[in-house]
């Protein structure tokens, strides 16, 4: 897609998702939190004061693999538990019955993995 190689292996892309996964003041990690404990999406966004960007971003992201052909289970999830066509624990179960090989790929000096299916290639960020 003509993206520099350190834009995801680097501060802006392995940073930015590290402290939304991890930091309690993340508003899209309090959004899972908190539908993973069983709250309804609705209810969620309408106690908060400030934009949770993943919701609203989920599918497009979506759209964008399927158009370069790119599998990202783990997002895939997220966005069909935003649309309510999965619960977070089915979601889990799931996610966790792929077949998954761990591959190690270098980026210039930068180190990632991902995983091969068969002839699928899985990008897990």
């Amino acid at each position: 897609m003509g993206a520099k190689p350190t834009t995801i292996t680097g501060l802006s892309g392995t940073g930015d998702i590290m402290l939304t996964c991890f930091v309690n003041l993340s508003r899209n990690r309090t959004v899972g939190v908190r539908l993973g404990s069983g709250e309804k999406l609705e209810d969620i966004l309408n106690s908060m004061n400030q934009v949770a960007e993943g919701v609203s971003t989920a599918g497009a992201v979506i759209a964008l693999a399927q158009k370069y052909n790119v599998k990202m289970p783990v997002l895939t999830a997220v966005a069909r538990i935003i649309d309510n066509e999965l619960t977070p624990k089915k979601a889990v179960y799931e996610l966790m019955s792929l077949p998954q090989f761990l591959q190690n790929l270098m980026i210039e000096k930068h180190s990632f993995f991902y995983h091969r299916t068969k002839q699928t290639l899985i990008i897990q960020v």
